[in-house]
């Protein structure tokens, strides 16, 4: 691979640090970049406390940015970042911000924002008032890690989010319509209180191309993450509305009978508590119908070790992958992680798989060897940057580009930085 340029997107993105990141880098954001129609979207938090709203025509187009100064982050909290998502069918983009335990942060834009982006006008009143409600009037609240994902067709978009809190929370979901430019209600799918439990997903994620819709999580018994364990799956073929296990059996109902920790064939790997593992890190799923999840703790070699904060200097990077016939296989990289930090996963055309890591070292593994050798390929700017990266993922089903946004150490710089993917 080869870095392409960088540009610096703001000097005045908020710095402050808390649970161990940044607020405009966490991975749970899903989509903090994101491509539509040769234009890159992203949003960031400004030392105002405001949204920024951030575009570019690829492939170094000028950003053009505008502030949404009505709404002021409410709390220096890591979990409140910055979700994007786009429904291709009415063009339109969705924000969901400032979420720890609060009421829902949502905006939406007018439809045909990015579909006709060379003509949109880009500004703040191109976007309706921030609400709490998506169906109607009922407000939706207790609300951490809201995240996107659409579907391939475009004419939908989900979105999902925890509702109540760490160690008991269950997993909601929504569906827009670009149709009827509308959220109805899908349900409940992961249901952790009734187990006083609760579902730390590292992501939501289509098929490319497909219709297959997949998840991945691990459990957390308490708010204490040393009890983060198990590597969980399901998948659906009907955008969320019943699931399957890994073993291709019915076993929830969104909204009826959701999934819990007792549902049958749903964990795929045992990651016992106390391993270091940190939750929410990153799933991918390449053409071919392969899901990738990236996830990080002690190798097996490691004794047990309750002090989070210590196993987490004890942990290495590890690549699970389940192939089309549903078996998992492991491979550690032995590539070490970096404290509370989390990294990403992107995919090129040739289905070589690449993994960004925290402060920026980026590793590949090819398809053609089944991913069993990790290789360094890029640390020119280890130690440069800090919290976690984010990635365009939309970018890589078009073209082997790869776009990362992090924000320097220690500063109010915030970066978006260009790779080619060879």
């Amino acid at each position: 691979m080869t870095k392409d340029g960088e540009f610096k997107l703001s000097s005045a993105a908020l710095a402050t640090v808390s649970y161990g990141g940044y607020l405009n880098g966490e991975a749970f954001q899903q989509d903090g970049i994101i491509t539509h129609k040769g234009y890159q979207y992203t949003a960031f938090w400004n030392t105002d406390h405001h949204v920024v709203m951030a575009r570019r025509m690829l492939p170094n187009g000028a950003w053009a940015s505008f502030e949404l100064s009505d709404y002021t982050n409410t709390e220096a909290d890591a979990h409140n970042t910055i979700s994007l998502g786009i429904t291709a069918g009415d063009g339109t983009l969705h924000v969901a911000f400032d979420h720890h335990g609060s009421p829902l942060h949502y905006r939406k834009s007018q439809p045909g924002l990015v579909s006709e982006p060379a003509t949109a006008t880009w500004a703040a009143t191109s976007f309706g008032a921030t609400t709490s409600s998506l169906v109607g009037n009922t407000a939706v609240n207790q609300v951490t890690y809201p995240r996107f994902v659409s579907e391939p067709g475009g004419d939908k978009t989900l979105l999902s989010a925890r509702l109540g809190s760490s160690g008991s929370g269950d997993e909601y979901l929504w569906e827009y319509s670009a149709s009827t430019h509308a959220w109805t209600a899908v349900g409940k799918y992961l249901d952790g209180i009734v187990d006083n439990i609760n579902a730390y997903l590292h992501g939501l994620a289509y098929q490319p191309g497909g219709t297959r819709l997949h998840a991945a999580w691990c459990w957390r018994d308490t708010p204490d993450a040393s009890t983060n364990h198990g590597l969980l799956y399901l998948y659906s073929d009907d955008d969320g509305r019943t699931w399957r296990n890994n073993a291709g059996v019915s076993v929830g109902t969104s909204g009826t009978t959701a999934v819990r920790a007792s549902t049958s064939g749903i964990q795929v790997w045992d990651i016992e508590q106390n391993r270091g593992l940190i939750n929410q890190e990153h799933l991918m799923v390449d053409r071919a119908g392969r899901a990738h999840v990236l996830l990080s703790h002690m190798p097996d070699a490691q004794a047990d070790d309750s002090n989070f904060d210590r196993a987490r200097t004890k942990s290495l990077s590890f690549h699970y992958w389940r192939d089309a016939d549903g078996k998992w296989t492991r491979t550690a990289t032995a590539l070490p992680v970096v404290a509370g930090s989390r990294g990403r996963l992107a995919l090129s055309s040739s289905g070589n798989l690449y993994a960004i890591l925290p402060d920026l070292r980026i590793a590949g593994a090819a398809v053609s060897d089944g991913y069993k050798t990790w290789s360094l390929l890029e640390q020119t700017d280890k130690a440069r940057f800090f919290s976690d990266p984010l990635i365009d993922t939309a970018r890589l089903l078009t073209e082997d580009k790869l776009s990362v946004v992090y924000q320097q150490k220690s500063s109010t710089n915030l970066f978006v930085l260009d790779y080619t993917l060879n």
